[in-house]
């Protein structure tokens, strides 16, 4: 059986992936319930603080039957439950637990990327002779992870990042789910978008606006319809609904780049739309750097063609730098040099921008005031600014979306 032109081919390497996302169930309330045997069964509340004016960091399953959830004001916790026992958060605490947790992961393959202190991913592909069948495999993760730990842990399987997080957070608690190759698409359909990674209650209320909720409904929209509303977002909102995601684990716990990549919805050749997306790619890579508080020496740019051949270009800038201006140009330069020495006639199915040579930020002297970098930094602040309260889709670059082809 053939898949749709925007699926995976049969062969491709994405279909014999196999992706672990590992998520521990209440993490903080299982760490506390290791020293506090008369906690269990009974509705626990853990907080940065315990006072009214307090958030809630986690909830027990007891607990969040009466409503109670993670991020919601203490305040509110104590009106729906108030009989719940409250701890102060021991971050140390969950560190270190976090830390035999992710020790434990491991034992059973070197490729594991812990994305926080209760959750990472795992490439498991190519393991099934030395662990077992994927499912057994997960089993068999959970139990170690019991042992080690005291603490349950809830295991998606996928070919993708996307999914396997997706299949997690559907098996909580204490479960495992597997979405099969193939099968991704089927699996979504029924979902609200909400249950989308990156879909926050900004994107979902206008969404819900255009008259979808579920990511069948999303599904069901074009991509020039997506890429009107949502600019480079849409080519992303159109793979994820069909649960398409081919990017690679970050398995470096202190990155040596730092970067961003897509995977087009449609297989492309269009110069305008490449530098759009490129341009949107390189602006997120160096607020990423920028939030380090790093500046980068080195640009690569990631392609690959419709047959899966994958080229890199790099280019060595004579100062390090952190401003999109910087980035930006440099990176267009490589990919039209690229274009026309490498293209051709060729489909791009991938683009992706990295920054590497990565130092720490530091005012440098200057001989002259620079005012036009001066203001950049400035401008460059202030869109960071806007982008971490509302998110980044929030501000688009004016070069990004004039390159974006009317649909």
């Amino acid at each position: 059986m053939t898949g749709r032109p925007e699926d995976p081919p049969p062969e491709s390497p994405i279909r014999d992936r196999l992706i672990a996302h590992v998520d521990m169930d209440a993490f903080f309330v299982s760490v506390e319930r290791m020293d506090r045997l008369d906690l269990e069964n009974k509705p626990v509340i853990v907080g940065g603080s315990t006072g009214r004016r307090g958030v809630v960091s986690a909830a027990s399953y007891e607990a969040r039957a009466f409503g109670v959830h993670s991020a919601m004001p203490m305040a509110r916790a104590r009106e729906l439950c108030p009989h719940a026992v409250y701890i102060q958060a021991n971050h140390k605490k969950y560190g270190e637990a976090s830390r035999r947790v992710m020790k434990t992961l491991g034992d059973f393959t070197p490729a594991v990327q812990a994305v926080s202190v209760d959750e990472a991913y795992l490439d498991l592909s190519g393991t099934e002779r030395l662990h077992g069948p994927p499912l057994q495999t997960a089993a068999r993760i959970r139990e170690a992870v019991l042992r080690e730990t005291n603490c349950s842990a809830s295991i998606g399987l996928a070919s993708s990042r996307l999914v396997s997080k997706i299949a997690s957070g559907l098996s909580k608690p204490a479960g495992i789910l597997r979405v099969y190759p193939g099968g991704e698409a089927a699996f979504l359909r029924p979902l609200k978008v909400s249950k989308i990674p990156g879909v926050g209650k900004v994107m979902v209320k206008k969404l819900n606006r255009l008259g979808i909720s579920t990511v069948g409904d999303l599904g069901n929209q074009s991509l020039p319809f997506l890429e009107a509303q949502f600019k480079n977002l849409g080519s992303e909102l159109y793979r994820k609904a069909r649960g398409l995601d081919d990017s690679e684990l970050e398995l470096e716990s202190r990155p040596k780049s730092i970067g961003k990549e897509t995977t087009f919805a449609e297989d492309t050749a269009e110069r305008a739309k490449l530098e759009a997306v490129l341009t949107g790619l390189a602006e997120e890579a160096s607020a990423r750097v920028r939030r380090k508080g790093l500046c980068a020496r080195h640009i690569t740019l990631k392609l690959r063609f419709s047959d899966f051949t994958t080229l890199t270009r790099s280019f060595t800038l004579e100062k390090p730098t952190h401003l999109d201006k910087e980035i930006i140009e440099p990176a267009l330069d490589l990919l039209r040099r690229t274009c026309a020495k490498e293209g051709g006639n060729r489909k791009f199915r991938l683009l992706g921008v990295y920054l590497s040579g990565l130092d720490e930020a530091r005012e440098q002297p200057q001989l002259f005031e620079d005012a036009g970098r001066e203001k950049e930094e400035r401008l460059v602040e202030s869109l960071d600014r806007i982008r971490d309260r509302f998110g980044h889709e929030a501000v688009f670059s004016r070069k990004s979306v004039e390159r974006i082809p009317k649909p």
